[in-house]
């Protein structure tokens, strides 16, 4: 999919502003009401990790530090192959060393956003650290319930009419604010009895009926509900209780545009200076908060820098100028000051996790520390002194952690992933390049396990980005990098870089942020292939979302990869101009695409799209595509079989951006590494069960090394068969 300057493009691993689509499908995954269980593991000899183990993973989905700072809890998800499905679990866990670690149960099924993600949701804590308060789904409806810290049966607390949204425990405990969703009196029926005028604003591509596009466009409200803990009751929040508690909504919610009752930022604020995530001092003064920086004037990068101002007006802080993300901030608790996890890869620096924090008033800073790995989910306690956080790095899934801030140390609390002492992995290293031009690329180098030097390996570069975490499955977790490094390969996960921000229509700039990533990789190889560790000629590149296009864009302008496999939404052909809505027509005028794409654009359409050049296309591609994004898709894939080039694609229902059945991502795993075992090592599993896709795969090879006019003829027979 193309992301213009005017919206960046989002990092689905690390931002914290999830993409609008539309819900998960009826049809996706299961839940199973059996909590995670964190096993007892002993040492054995390791063995080769495989795809299943990346699969089981238990995954943090919010973390919270009590606030008396003697207890962690948390939220795990997992996936559960047999019966597609997850389950989850809440856990509470001392601080102190020897602390025993106490399950209460399941946490209710995954939050799933808009794309797929299971979004991560904090527990919260009452004021007096005995009591744990967390979202949960029953009878079809999502309210806030109520564990004991020490065990026991939960209790729902909330019972609104409708999701409750978000909440916000106040500060003396006594009461919960509630966001409430409150959905549009759309009557379905009578808009399905007429014929719908078509003006442009529904994005076709989608499975869900027009009518119910219809409705979700119109969408609905949210109410701002009161609940009296002593009393069980819940109403209507007044003025002055929305005043009282207005900093709460800004806290709870990411974007402004839904709070009710905002007064600190006015909409024209909020959209003209792309205001996101603004949270208010404990102290009620000022206000911390995000701004999105795509103007060529203000930055020559697409960046995401802090601001601070006072909440009654007044003078703008620059907190992080020059920044181009910050992943987390938060107050500390006495309003001094504000702390952020600064993760920017793109500088010249060891060490590129660290933990800054930064005057509201002053716009000084201090470094508090550098993070051993990657540090991420901090939470603090009510003194300010301690923190809890997940700790990962290259080999290590994400893991329990405390912070001492006033010594600077990092102490574990708790693996939750114990097999993985016993599976053998391969440490990423970083390597950075540059461009003809100068743009820097960066990304980390996963050798063989069985690697000797001297000896030549197959190369497999994963796209879009890359960090100190665990290499997984790069974005989108459908690419098995430690599986990949098992069975002989060698990868790079490869992060394509920082956005240039242009002036609105400049296509020569805006081509950059496809062509300087491709110059970046070809670069990277080149690199790695003077060191002697990987043969140029076999090459492989895979990519989900803007690595997609990164996808591609590759095979169809270079002849840099000898195998590709992408998971869409690639989606940069004229195709999609027709498709998108007028919603993205100015985006992709401002990219220089604008207007009917045969028209004044189609030179630039021409040297942007896959599909006008998938002539060129000599890589051998796999698509793995969602339901709802695959007719985006058709111009280029379709365009390779009528050329007769070798292409496979595998559609997968009930699915969106984020492919999150576990039946489906594991079939995903498994065939991704079949796919460059065939292509860059020759190689087959002898799995009988596998026996009918080793014979198609076979006669896509013989359409390499087909001549032209073969080629064609072939291209005509599939033509009149269609």
């Amino acid at each position: 999919m193309i992301y213009s300057h005017k919206i960046g493009c989002f990092c689905l691993l690390a931002i914290a502003f999830p993409l609008s689509a539309f819900a998960q499908p009826d049809m996706g995954p299961g839940f199973d009401p059996r909590p995670v269980v964190i096993p007892k593991i002993q040492k054995t000899t390791p063995r080769p990790v495989n795809s299943m183990d990346l699969l089981t993973l238990r995954d943090f989905h919010g973390v919270q530090i009590s606030p008396d700072g003697k207890y962690v809890a948390f939220v795990l998800g997992q996936a559960v192959h047999a019966t597609n499905s997850y389950r989850s679990g809440l856990f509470v866990v001392g601080t102190q060393p020897g602390s025993q670690l106490v399950s209460l149960g399941t946490a209710g099924s995954p939050h799933w956003d808009d794309i797929n993600q299971w979004w991560p949701e904090d527990p919260q804590w009452s004021p007096d650290s005995q009591s744990i308060y967390y979202r949960m789904k029953d009878a079809g409806s999502w309210q806030v319930w109520r564990w004991k810290r020490t065990g026991g049966v939960p209790v729902q607390i909330t019972h609104a009419g409708h999701d409750v949204k978000s909440f916000q425990l106040s500060s003396d405990g006594s009461q919960l604010v509630l966001i409430v969703d409150t959905p549009a009196a759309v009557d379905i029926q009578q808009l399905a009895e007429h014929g719908i005028l078509y003006d442009g604003s529904i994005q076709e591509g989608r499975r869900r009926p027009i009518v119910e596009e219809i409705a979700a466009a119109r969408g609905g409200a949210t109410e701002t509900l009161i609940h009296d803990l002593p009393q069980g009751r819940e109403h209507p929040a007044s003025e002055k209780e929305r005043a009282t508690y207005g900093s709460w909504e800004l806290r709870t919610y990411g974007s402004l545009e839904h709070i009710p009752g905002t007064t600190i930022f006015s909409a024209k604020e909020i959209q003209e200076q792309h205001i996101y995530g603004a949270k208010v001092a404990p102290d009620g003064r000022n206000v911390v908060y995000q701004r999105g920086l795509d103007d060529v004037v203000e930055s020559p990068w697409t960046a995401y820098p802090l601001f601070s101002k006072p909440v009654g007006g007044g003078a703008v802080v620059a907190l992080t100028p020059g920044a181009s993300y910050i992943a987390q901030y938060w107050w500390r608790p006495d309003s001094k000051e504000i702390y952020y996890a600064d993760y920017d890869a793109s500088r010249d620096d060891p060490r590129p996790s660290k933990l800054i924090a930064v005057s509201a008033t002053s716009g000084e800073s201090r470094r508090v520390m550098d993070s051993p790995g990657f540090l991420s989910d901090y939470t603090m306690d009510r003194s300010g002194r301690w923190l809890a956080c997940t700790h990962q790095n290259t080999t290590t899934p994400p893991e329990l952690a405390l912070v001492d801030l006033s010594k600077g140390r990092v102490r574990a609390l708790l693996n939750v992933n114990p097999e993985f002492r016993n599976l053998q992995l391969s440490s990423g290293k970083r390597i950075d390049v540059f461009t003809p031009s100068g743009d820097r690329f960066w990304g980390h180098l996963v050798l063989p396990l069985s690697y000797e030097p001297g000896k030549r390996y197959p190369l497999i570069i994963t796209t879009y980005r890359d960090g100190d975490a665990f290499l997984r499955g790069g974005v989108g977790d459908e690419y098995p990098i430690q599986v990949f490094a098992a069975n002989g390969f060698a990868v790079l996960s490869f992060d394509t870089g920082r956005q240039r921000n242009h002036t609105s229509g400049d296509f020569a700039t805006a081509l950059l942020w496809w062509q300087s990533p491709q110059e970046g990789m070809a670069a990277a190889v080149a690199k790695l292939a003077e060191r002697g560790i990987v043969d140029r000629s076999k090459v492989g590149i895979t990519g989900l979302s803007h690595g997609a296009e990164m996808v591609e864009y590759g095979i169809s302008h270079s002849d840099l990869f000898q195998a590709a496999i992408e998971s869409g939404d690639g989606a940069q052909d004229p195709h999609f101009f027709y498709m998108a809505g007028k919603s993205w027509h100015q985006t992709l005028a401002d990219l220089g695409l604008g207007g009917w794409p045969e028209g004044h654009s189609s030179l630039n359409w021409r040297r942007l799209s896959p599909a006008l050049n998938a002539e060129r296309v000599q890589a051998p591609l796999l698509s793995n595509i969602a339901e709802s994004e695959y007719l985006a898709e058709l111009q280029f894939l379709v365009s390779l079989q009528q050329l007769a080039k070798p292409v496979e694609i595998f559609v997968y229902p009930n699915e969106l951006h984020i492919k999150n059945q576990p039946k489906h991502r594991y079939e995903i795993y498994q065939r991704n590494l079949d796919w460059f075992n065939f292509w860059l090592r020759e190689a087959e599993d002898a799995d009988s069960a596998k026996a009918g896709q080793y014979e198609r795969w076979r006669e896509l090879k013989k359409l390499q090394t087909a001549p032209e006019a073969r080629r064609a003829q072939v291209g005509r027979e599939s033509a009149s068969v269609n």
